[in-house]
């Protein structure tokens, strides 16, 4: 049985994903299809990259991952270990995988989903015609200074927890002696001075920084929305600074 992961920046409830989980269903017969979201904010590819570089850590189990994005014509598809990816050529690939392997990458027209999915499925990708030339963006890094870190948000969940493209390495790598101070941009008054590994390290209502499980700056409210709290808009910036 065939396991498809499937995101879009339809929005919940649309109609397009019943659609979509349609033509899927009608290619291949018995798949078992796993809705990861379908709230992506419309053709917002760091959120997109940033649920795909969770997804490409998971297991090892075959997976095909389908994103649908805005109206791309052409479609990559891509390789990497047991996982199959097809998404819009609009500089997603490059975003998730920042050097992609070009004897496994392939290019296909938004009307031949269905036809690539088949020979994906089976095994028979010998038809399928490299990518060439494909979009690439390249992901917004932190920014580093002699005495401070400015990090930005990159993904907000449904709990409003909020996520940063600061890693844990990285992180580390810059305050070798866990002593800093941290304060979100247009938030005056309110400072971090270390790390939390779990929420229950906090009071109830009480906010804190932590580390996700693939390592990315998450900021978090014990049984409360930190995006809501502190306004977090898609933009917004957390500085570090050392002490």
């Amino acid at each position: 049985m065939a396991i498809i992961h499937l995101i879009s920046d339809f929005q919940s409830g649309s109609f397009k994903i019943g659609l979509l989980q349609s033509r899927l269903k009608q290619a291949l017969k018995g798949i078992d299809i796993i809705d990861v979201t379908h709230d992506i904010k419309p053709q917002n590819i760091v959120e997109a990259s940033f649920v795909l570089k969770h997804l490409s850590s998971e297991g090892h189990t075959p997976v095909i991952t389908v994103v649908s994005m805005g109206e791309e014509e052409r479609q990559i598809i891509y390789q990497h270990d047991l996982q199959w990816y097809i998404l819009p050529d609009n500089g997603l690939l490059t975003l998730v995988f920042e050097n992609p392997d070009k004897n496994t990458t392939f290019a296909i027209k938004t009307g031949e989903l269905t036809d690539a999915l088949q020979a994906i499925a089976a095994g028979n990708t010998a038809n399928l015609q490299p990518a060439g030339n494909i979009v690439m963006r390249y992901a917004k890094k932190p920014m580093f200074h002699d005495h401070m870190i400015v990090t930005e948000r990159i993904y907000t969940d449904k709990l409003g927890n909020c996520y940063f493209n600061l890693t844990r390495q990285a992180f580390e790598d810059f305050f070798e002696i866990n002593r800093f101070r941290a304060k979100i941009q247009y938030v005056p008054g309110t400072f971090f001075y270390k790390i939390s590994h779990k929420l229950s390290d906090v009071e109830q209502g009480d906010s804190m920084l932590s580390f996700s499980k693939n390592g990315f700056l998450k900021l978090s409210i014990n049984q409360g929305s930190a995006a809501q709290l502190f306004r977090i808009k898609e933009n917004t910036q957390i500085i570090i600074e050392k002490i």
